[in-house]
Order: C-alpha cells, then sequence, then structure tokens
C-alpha cells in the first residue's frame, strides 16, 4: 500500500478547488502538516484523513482505494467517461468501452470495478439489442457480486435495482418495476451516510413515472413533490425540471390544465438556468396546446 500516493491526490485535487494548504487545514490540522501529507512525509491520522477527504467532497474510502491501487487514476477516468456518454444516451459508445476493458486485469480482478463493467454492459445490451433476460442476467450477475459482503446494499448496487426497474418499466412490467423502485427507495435511506443524493432523485422519478402509466396520478404527484422536497434539501437542482413538468403531465392528464401550465412554467425556469433549448421549446409547445383548451 503507498501512501505517499494520498498526499499526492490531496494536492491535485486541493489545487483543483483552489483551496490553500491553510484553507484545508482549518479545524483540522496545521497548514504545516498538510505541506508534509502532500510530500509524503508523513501519513495522515485516519480521523484527520476522514475530515480532508469531507472538505475535499470524496469518500475517505477513494484514498485507500487509490494507496492500493496505483492504478485507480484510470479506474475513474473510464468511470467518468461512461457516466457521461450514459447521460447523453451513447450506448454504442459505451458498449465499445466495456469490450475494450472486458479482459483489463484493473477490472477483472477487482469485484467493484468488474460489477460497475457487468452492470454498463447490461444497460447496453437491453438499450442496443433490446434483450431484456440477458439484460436483467447481466444486472443481477452484477448485483450478485458484492450484495452478500454486506446486509446493506450500497449507492452502486441500489443504482443498478434502478436500472433493473427501468428495464422492467419499458418493457411494460409495471408491478415489477414498481416494487423494485420501493425495494431501491426503501435501501438508500437505510444507508448511514449519503455520497450521491441525485440516485433517490432518479429512483423517485422514475417510480413517478411507473405509477403515472398504471394511472395512479395522484400518488404520481405525491411522489414527484417528495423528490422536489428532497432536492431543495439537498440544495441540488439535478432532476428538478423533469419533476415539475412530470407533476404538469399529470395534472394535464387528470384535465385540470390550469396548475399543468403552472407546473409547465416552472419547469421552463429551470430548464432556461440549464441552457436546455430543446425542452423549453418542447414545454411552450405543451402550454399552447393546454392554453387553446382553456380558452
Amino acid at each position: 500500500m503507498d501512501f505517499s500516493l494520498i498526499g499526492k491526490e490531496i494536492k491535485i485535487l486541493r489545487s483543483a478547488l483552489n483551496l490553500s494548504q491553510a484553507e484545508l487545514s482549518e479545524g483540522i490540522c496545521t497548514q504545516s502538516q498538510i505541506s508534509k501529507i502532500e510530500k509524503g512525509e508523513v501519513y495522515p491520522l485516519a480521523n484527520t484523513l476522514y475530515y480532508i477527504a469531507e472538505r475535499l467532497g470524496v469518500d475517505i474510502n477513494y484514498f485507500y482505494d487509490l494507496a492500493t491501487n496505483p492504478q485507480l487514476s484510470y479506474v475513474q477516468e473510464v468511470f467518468s467517461q461512461v457516466k457521461e456518454l450514459l447521460n447523453r444516451s451513447e450506448f454504442e459508445e459505451v458498449y465499445a468501452i466495456v469490450e475494450s476493458e472486458r479482459k483489463n486485469p484493473l477490472f477483472v480482478n477487482n469485484r467493484k470495478n468488474k460489477q460497475f463493467l457487468l452492470s454498463t454492459e447490461g444497460v447496453c445490451v437491453y438499450h442496443l439489442k433490446k434483450n431484456k433476460r440477458e439484460a436483467l442476467r447481466l444486472l443481477q450477475s452484477a448485483l450478485d457480486l458484492t450484495k452478500m459482503t454486506s446486509k446493506l446494499l450500497g449507492e452502486r448496487e441500489i443504482e443498478i435495482l434502478n436500472s433493473m426497474a427501468i428495464v422492467h418499466f419499458e418493457t411494460k412490467n409495471f408491478e415489477e418495476a414498481l416494487r423494485i423502485f420501493n425495494h431501491a427507495i426503501n435501501c438508500y435511506m437505510k444507508i448511514p451516510y449519503h455520497h450521491d443524493p441525485t440516485i433517490k432523485t432518479k429512483i423517485l422519478y422514475n417510480k413517478a413515472k411507473t405509477l403515472t402509466r398504471m394511472n395512479k396520478l395522484e400518488e404520481s404527484n405525491d411522489t414527484c413533490k417528495l423528490a422536489v422536497k428532497w432536492c431543495v434539501k439537498q440544495n441540488s437542482m439535478y432532476g428538478l425540471g423533469n419533476l415539475y413538468y412530470h407533476i404538469g403531465y399529470n395534472f394535464s392528464l387528470l384535465l385540470n390544465n390550469d396548475i399543468a401550465i403552472e407546473y409547465y412554467n416552472k419547469s421552463i425556469q429551470i430548464f432556461m438556468i440549464q441552457e436546455n433549448k430543446v425542452f423549453v421549446k418542447h414545454i411552450k409547445e405543451k402550454i399552447d396546446e393546454l392554453s387553446v383548451l382553456i380558452d
């Protein structure tokens, strides 16, 4: 285990956040201690490293993983690239990455990395080949890799559950999708510390869409509003525009067009801030359609 790598990574993260050594050390240790840690002259105590990690916005396990695996930065880069491509639904590019890393020892010999690769492959297999059975098999295999090591599912395992539920949703197996979404939310709320609050937002939004397809519109709106409260609590705009839009959509199905337009306008405000011109144009067209009905 190479602890000197921890010091180097602390310096990189601190610089990226434009923090001085004094700012990073405030309330944790002395500035000179940070300097020695970054130079690899001393190893930080566990509690010191915990507070440093918290201030830098990373999990303390990231540093331990880095010390154990010097090539972690490459793995993290693959993770980041895949997630960015998935957010853009560029599944062919993601699948090409999965294929190229399939025999890489960094992924084959590490359970968590292998889990990431398997779950990503499952998502791609569904979207590219529409093979529900194989997609669910891959996702379940990924889940099985680590779920027996702890009584609690971690955030990554919960994201896999979310992916499995989405496959069921898109193949119109709404009851099973709803069951898995509920299970995923329960598991997420049992985690003592949440590193990625957007996971709950995603699950609640997907659950709301499922409820809409089951014609449970009021329950769907309640779920969206719960997600909105979560976003506000976490000071996050992630998914907020979609949530407001979906509430508006539900109200339009309920033929309550005035309230539908109210929520559509809220979603437009979010999407304008995010400079999502496509969504803004689409929602304005929806508002125009409803306005004609009201008149």
